[in-house]
């Protein structure tokens, strides 16, 4: 069976954020096999250090880097990430039984080279409803973001990686790359995890706004070269 590599990013400037990226890892911890993955945090100018008191939490690398920047944080865990498939997956994601082996079976069975799960709101009468899809049925339901993908290792390299010169808007750039390096992609809610959308950001929205706005700025310049 293909291992995991999970590249974790994140950027912790507060204890909110520290605290929402334990979470995010213990949901992992708890909920995967250890046996099929590797977890490689990338934790770029953290000011509060990713705790592990109880010595429960799966971390196989813990990479902190100053000024790398998100993009290029997640194509350095790609470099550090020894399985055959990749899960880039942001620090304001929680996962839940059965997430990788679930997104893994697109890949094992050819159905695409990239599997992107459901990730938004839904309520507990459309869970019900949709979780009982088979797996081909499901990504006829799933919504598309990029709080968590996975992709296997020889796709991620056709499209030579996330940009760099992005941040904010990485993602809409990255599908783009896929589909002109004929990456297939699809969108399943056999897996559903909750994404606290820009949760990573809450701390320039509340005390830097007009750098929020210049990071938007600058990435929409630069898409609509």
């Amino acid at each position: 069976m293909k291992k995991v590599s999970i590249v974790v990013t994140s950027y912790i400037q507060s204890r909110f954020q520290c605290h929402m990226t334990m979470s995010c890892l213990a949901n992992v911890t708890r909920y995967t096999d250890p046996k099929d993955y590797e977890l490689i945090l990338m934790s770029d100018s953290e000011k509060h250090p990713v705790r592990d008191d109880y010595h429960v939490l799966k971390i196989d690398k813990y990479i902190k880097t100053e000024g790398m920047g998100y993009t290029k944080s997640m194509n350095e865990g790609a470099k550090l990430a020894t399985g055959d498939i990749l899960c880039f997956l942001q620090n304001d994601v929680f996962v839940w039984r059965d997430w990788l082996t679930d997104l893994r079976w697109y890949l094992d069975n050819k159905a695409a080279d990239c599997v992107i799960p459901d990730q938004v709101p839904r309520s507990f009468e459309e869970v019900e409803k949709l979780r009982n899809l088979s797996m081909l049925n499901a990504t006829k339901y799933g919504s598309r973001d990029a709080g968590c993908l996975m992709i296997t290792k020889e796709a991620f390299d056709k499209t030579g990686g996330w940009n760099e010169d992005l941040s904010l808007l990485c993602d809409k750039d990255f599908y783009e790359r896929m589909a002109k390096a004929g990456v297939s992609q699809i969108d399943t809610c056999r897996t559903m995890i909750s994404h606290i959308c820009a949760a990573t950001n809450l701390d320039r929205l509340d005390n830097k706004p007009e750098e929020y706005a210049q990071m938007m700025d600058k990435d929409a310049k630069l898409l609509n070269k």
